[in-house]
């Protein structure tokens, strides 16, 4: 634990320290570390060293040798306009330790791209073949161990390059003790790998998601990207050489195509991501054109050698720079204007992540001189952004959760509304089949008695005449039974859906009161109406047809000899309402509260001990729910009863 926090220390201070750290110089090449305190610091050999180009010099020869030409290192030699990219050259300087210093060592990464390193005087490193007929590069790391007390170090460095698109010695040698130097490059490359690995668990997770999501080709876009950014970090990038170790027999040049391959691949990939994310925001014009860049960039990777299309390098960084200007104005569009909840995320993500990626790209260009010592700058840059897109992930997730908790609760109300709903359909098909078995089949044999009495000349004219009469009564509220059972049968066989059509309801309401012009006349019942017979209303005439007779029917039944009925119907912009009152027996608050429940449906007789079935106002009120309607009643016992059809108009109706 305490290597690992010493670790991240030392390399946080190299990010907050971007200039160059070399030891106190005594003169050009000449490098004094006499006051570091190797057993806690390290020092770092950067500046200016002996330089000279075009020829492999072994120290005995530079011996004989007036330095004149000095390079800056670390970086690449062609950098300077003199030299060319490929070639071959020397390089050497002097160190002035402590004179009791021990157990040093020098480590020098990636030397591009073979090297032979002497330290005073004797060869103590090789990498790749370097002769002046022969050459081949290899990747490896250089760990020289420093004599103890020595006072002075002399290191010659030989470097050839046909290959790389950067010559010679691109990282800071440094010095350290041996134990630490070891201990945190081993850390560095387990982190590195478990950066990698990171990155590949979120390849795979996000691959997935592209597959299992039907809009999810950002998911694919960053799977790739996470993928190429794994591929690198386990190549070549910060020496960890992970892939290469495992496959020796693949080429350094294939190594590099892949690198640089994955890379000039997210010049396209990042702004596709972003595209897909926020089309509705982003510009298609400029995702092409970025496109276009990269496989312009991507393609010469393929057919060309390295030093070639490595110069492409730059262009490749000012590309990523402006995809990140791409995807901030896309992002803040997305926020801004049409208010896309994941933005602002995304945001903070591309804002967190995006000097990560600069501080990379500085310490790759040739445009500036950088000495940036921290080995996976890409990788922490892309795993701070995946956080924030793991915790819009997260947030969707648990909204997912939120949402399927309510709609269980929702189903299980809709399941108890169902099952009661189911009940209450049973409770009035039981009554039906009562009805049916009784109240149908009474009024039917009083006929037939009658009818068998005429026959038989059992009963005079005159009260043959009242029986009739009085059956006739009978048979009318039989037949409106009758009805009400059809329909609701109908509606129960068929499943049948509501159904909008025009019609005209005074022409309603005139039918049905046509219909009980004789129960009128028997009862003395008076009977007005007046009705705007232009409008018509948009509704189901069926239902509407059902609730008018029933109410009709009810207001006859229960009214006294000379009693009387009003209907009105009004019409505004969003509803109608009929109104259909009487001046009967009225009702109690408590028979008002068990009219409309199925479980307690009773027939009462009328005021001339009619009979019904008890459930027509149960269904009308059923009905008129399902119009996206309602049906009030007001009542006041003794004084009459005022039921309010309330119909909405048709774009309210569900």
């Amino acid at each position: 634990m305490a290597n690992i926090r010493r670790y991240i220390v030392f390399s946080l201070f190299f990010i907050a320290h971007l200039s160059l750290l070399p030891g106190q110089a005594l003169d050009r090449s000449t490098f004094d570390f006499t006051k570091t305190n190797f057993s806690s610091d390290y020092a770092w050999i950067s500046g200016s060293w002996e330089f000279y180009y075009d020829t492999l010099l072994a120290p005995e020869q530079l011996k004989k040798i007036v330095p004149s030409s000095f390079l800056r290192v670390p970086g690449s030699w062609h950098w300077n306009d003199e030299y060319p990219l490929k070639g071959k050259a020397t390089y050497k300087c002097q160190a002035v330790l402590p004179h009791d210093q021990t157990g040093l060592l020098l480590y020098i990464s990636i030397i591009n791209s073979s090297s032979k390193i002497w330290i005073n005087g004797e060869l103590r490193s090789t990498s790749g073949e370097l002769h002046d007929n022969s050459y081949q590069a290899e990747l490896t790391n250089n760990y020289i161990p420093i004599p103890d007390q020595e006072d002075t170090l002399e290191i010659v460095i030989q470097v050839a390059n046909y290959t790389y698109f950067n010559s010679g010695l691109v990282s800071t040698p440094v010095l350290g003790q041996s134990s630490r130097l070891i201990k945190e490059k081993t850390l560095r490359n387990g982190i590195e790998n478990v950066f990698a690995g990171s990155l590949i668990a979120m390849f795979i997770y996000q691959f997935l998601l592209f597959f299992l999501y039907n809009r999810g080709k950002p998911n694919l876009w960053l799977a790739l990207i996470c993928l190429a950014v794994a591929i690198r970090s386990m190549t070549l990038n910060g020496g960890s050489f992970l892939l290469p170790n495992l496959f020796p027999n693949v080429p350094y040049e294939l190594w590099k195509k892949i690198e640089f391959g994955g890379v000039y691949m997210i010049v396209a990939l990042f702004p596709l991501y972003v595209h897909h994310l926020f089309e509705s925001s982003s510009s298609k014009v400029v995702v092409n054109f970025f496109c276009v860049l990269s496989a312009s960039l991507f393609i010469p990777v393929i057919f060309l050698p390295q030093y070639q299309y490595g110069q492409l390098l730059d262009v490749c960084h000012i590309a990523l720079v402006l995809s990140f200007i791409y995807a901030i104005i896309t992002i803040v569009r997305a926020w801004v204007i049409k208010k896309n909840p994941d933005s602002k995320y995304i945001f903070f993500g591309v804002i967190a992540s995006f000097p990560f990626i600069l501080l990379e790209i500085l310490k790759n260009t040739a445009l500036v001189n950088f000495d940036i010592r921290f080995g996976y700058l890409v990788e922490l840059g892309l795993l701070v952004f995946l956080v924030f897109q793991v915790y819009i992930l997260a947030r969707h997730y648990a909204n997912s959760y939120k949402s399927l908790e309510e709609i269980n609760q929702e189903l299980e109300v809709e399941v108890q509304n169902q099952t009661k709903a189911l009940v209450n359909s049973n409770l009035i098909k039981e009554r039906l089949l009562s009805i049916i078995s009784h109240d149908v089949k009474s009024p039917l044999n009083n006929l037939k008695g009658l009818l068998s009495l005429h026959d038989s000349n059992a009963l005079s004219q005159e009260d043959f005449g009242k029986f009739v009469k009085k059956i006739d009564e009978n048979l009318g509220e039989t037949t409106s039974m009758v009805e009400n059972i059809l329909f609701w049968t109908a509606r129960q066989r068929k499943g049948e859906n509501i159904k909008l059509e025009s019609f005209d309801v005074s022409s309603i309401i005139d039918e049905n009161v046509k219909q009980i012009k004789n129960t009128l006349q028997t009862k003395s019942l008076s009977i007005t109406y007046d009705l705007d017979s232009t409008y018509s209303l948009t509704s189901d005439k069926g239902i509407i047809n059902f609730v008018i007779r029933n109410l009709l029917a009810n207001a006859v039944k229960f009214s006294h000899e000379g009693g009387h009925i009003n209907i009105c119907f009004t019409h505004k912009s969003d509803h109608c309402e009929i109104i259909i009152s009487d001046t009967g027996v009225g009702m109690s608050e408590e028979q008002i509260s068990r009219l409309f429940a199925p479980e307690q449906v009773q027939s009462t007789e009328g005021t001339h001990a009619e009979v019904g079935t008890g459930i027509g106002l149960n269904l009308a009120k059923e009905y008129l729910v399902e119009l996206g309607g309602s049906l009030n009643v007001t009542s006041q016992l003794g004084k009459g009863s005022t039921f309010t059809i309330y119909i909405p108009a048709p774009k309210e109706l569900p």
